[in-house]
């Protein structure tokens, strides 16, 4: 069963993907998917470091969040990928989508991400879908019947609050059943947005609140997320004393309840800002919380 972490190329989210491939946590049951949003060094970076360890992974053709989709001449161009043969070549089918991206594809494996069901069902007895190898999908009966063996699920089991604060409502959740890794339904493959979500935010600003988002296995196979929120939270003012107030939380949680698979290297880094004085900013607490649940299902892959 391929995993399909999906990604829109934010710094700490191609600096997580980067550190990830360099240190050896992807395999070939995991295909990162990027959907690019600025031309930027990192981006560039991201996928040299996969071409170099020849990892399989995949850049959306036609992004459809931020700007770099608008202008064809790239201060910093991605290598050029569509022969290798680990690569993966993907798209967003939309209303004026390009099938000459179907036309020109190799025949290596490729992706179509698929959100709308009319659309779908538009598309569905042209060349687009039928050569294309696989298609991402809501977990959506009516558009899994139209395509069957060729269906992934994409799904964003990760609750948006516009208000950080509220996470400590419901500071357990659940995040994927205990089924997650097998063919559950005819489901070909799955992905997630980890716990970014799926919905884009262009700009981000200091928060009244901080909330670390850590993703955990239990015995019976479920991924749960559990949330450690800060408690000054009046007003923006004091990140990182909102910081320690998390960590503060989060320490004697994991020393209760995290240890084998669940305790990864990333985890392990991030504890050890919470013994010392110093706040690694929110960009880097992201990039580790990301790190953590890619190690996580790293490990849960080789025992799927």
């Amino acid at each position: 069963m391929i995993y399909y972490p999906y990604f829109r190329g934010r710094m700490y989210d191609l600096l997580a993907l980067k550190e990830l491939c360099e240190e050896g946590w992807f395999n070939s049951q995991i295909i990162p998917i990027i959907e690019p949003v600025r031309d930027s060094k990192e981006l560039q970076r991201t996928v040299q470091t996969f071409v170099d360890k020849k990892q399989p992974f995949s850049v959306i053709a036609n992004p459809q969040v931020s700007v770099y989709g608008l202008n064809d001449t790239k201060l910093y161009p991605l290598p050029d990928v569509y022969n290798l043969d680990f690569y993966v070549p993907s798209a967003i089918l939309t209303a004026d989508f390009r099938s000459d991206f179907v036309r020109t594809l190799p025949q290596q494996k490729s992706i179509l991400i698929v959100n709308n069901y009319e659309l779908l069902k538009a598309y569905r007895d042209t060349t687009v879908l039928k050569k294309v190898d696989k298609l991402l999908i809501p977990n959506v009966a009516r558009m899994h019947k139209l395509i069957g063996i060729k269906a992934a699920s994409l799904t964003d089991p990760f609750s948006f609050h516009h208000h950080v604060e509220d996470y400590v409502q419901l500071d357990d959740e659940f995040f994927e059943g205990p089924d997650w890794y097998r063919q559950v339904d005819g489901f070909n493959g799955f992905g997630d947005y980890s716990m970014l979500g799926h919905i884009y935010f262009d700009k981000g600003m200091p928060s009244r609140a901080i909330a670390i988002h850590i993703i955990y296995v239990t015995a019976d196979g479920s991924l749960r997320v559990h949330h450690f929120v800060s408690d000054s939270n009046e007003s923006m003012r004091g990140q990182k004393q909102k910081f320690f107030e998390a960590m503060n939380k989060l320490a004697p949680w994991v020393h209760k309840n995290i240890n084998g698979l669940n305790l990864t290297p990333a985890l392990e880094t991030l504890l050890e800002y919470g013994h010392g004085d110093k706040f690694p900013g929110l960009g880097v607490v992201k990039k580790l919380s990301i790190k953590h649940h890619l190690e996580l299902m790293s490990r849960l892959s080789e025992y799927k």
